[in-house]
């Protein structure tokens, strides 16, 4: 039984729902099929977890399991938009050319050398999963790499294994857009996505868990904690078609929906049924954001092991958006 949330967490012996601060015998609201389909996603989880749905700015409907809209997860890969964001701010204020190669910017780690089919790749590419590297975290943990530094080092001296220019999810990619930004903004990544997204958006934001051998090589690929309310905030500031405040100008708004390699992944942002947003596995966490085609917003964060996909979880928010636009 999941226990239905209105700012506030209903006690789990009492069978009853809890809308805007009042409680309800027997369940009974106007939010009642709202809550019954974010359930439905709840469902699918298994541990701590949360589901919220938010349309301007506000919570429209949550249901958790020992968690509400304010409670910090890990976000597992959705760190990537956040990853994303800073590296596009950058580009915006000129800092970063994104056609330029990524050894422009980090040639104290590539090896000096014209050939390198890793660093002579352009920023772009990283964005968009576009450079042929797989994903090396665990081979970072197990050669006993403790930080996202060490782990960056390493991707950098290793060698695509796929095709350069088509679309290969990786870890790799998004550690070294970490050590990227740290670089080109001269603070440490908490300090830039502080500065330059949650500060001026308004939120706490969250911050990088580096306290497991899983996260702490992972940096701005997986390791930032949030909670479903401030990572909200952030899709809705990368949203070109809402209102509210942005973090990127409407013509770099744009440029993170284009599509440069993959329709499916563009600059920090998954496309999937039609929708956008970004879904997470790492170890005991599964997490999934999506943007519905009316603005609205849908966050499931579970600190779980199931399911075994997080895209399962974006299939159901998406489905839930659907039947929203039918209705």
């Amino acid at each position: 039984m999941y226990k239905t949330i209105r700012r506030r967490l209903c006690s789990s012996a009492l069978l009853v729902m809890c809308v805007c601060g009042v409680l309800v015998q027997g369940g009974v609201s106007a939010h009642a099929e709202a809550d019954s389909e974010l359930g439905a996603v709840l469902s699918l989880t298994s541990g701590r977890s949360v589901v919220v749905e938010v349309k301007n700015g506000k919570v429209q409907s949550e249901v958790g399991r020992n968690a509400d809209s304010s409670t910090y997860f890990s976000l597992a890969s959705v760190s990537k938009t956040l990853t994303a964001t800073l590296v596009l701010k950058l580009a915006e204020q000129k800092k970063i050319n994104l056609e330029s190669s990524i050894e422009t910017y980090l040639p104290e780690i590539f090896p000096p050398s014209t050939t390198d089919a890793l660093g002579v790749q352009p920023v772009w590419a990283f964005l968009n999963h576009a450079t042929g590297m797989a994903s090396h975290n665990f081979k970072a943990v197990s050669a006993g790499k403790t930080s996202y530094q060490e782990y960056a080092e390493l991707a950098a001296t290793l060698t695509p294994s796929s095709q350069v220019g088509k679309y290969l999810y990786s870890n790799d990619n998004y550690v070294l857009l970490t050590l990227l930004i740290e670089k080109v903004a001269k603070l440490k990544f908490e300090s830039a996505a502080w500065r330059m997204v949650w500060q001026p958006l308004g939120v706490p934001g969250g911050y990088l868990n580096t306290t497991t051998h899983a996260t702490q090589v992972l940096g701005g690929s997986g390791a930032w904690m949030s909670s479903a309310r401030d990572i909200a905030v952030l899709f809705n500031a990368l949203n070109p078609q809402t209102p509210g405040k942005k973090i990127l100008s409407a013509p770099w708004l744009q440029k993170m929906h284009e599509v440069r390699y993959s329709s499916e992944y563009r600059n920090g942002l998954r496309y999937l049924k039609g929708r956008w947003g970004h879904t997470g596995s790492l170890s005991r966490a599964r997490t999934a954001v999506v943007v519905g085609n009316g603005g609205t917003i849908y966050v499931v964060l579970s600190q779980g092991a199931t399911p075994e996909s997080s895209d399962k979880l974006f299939n159901g928010l998406a489905a839930i958006d659907s039947r929203r636009k039918e209705k």
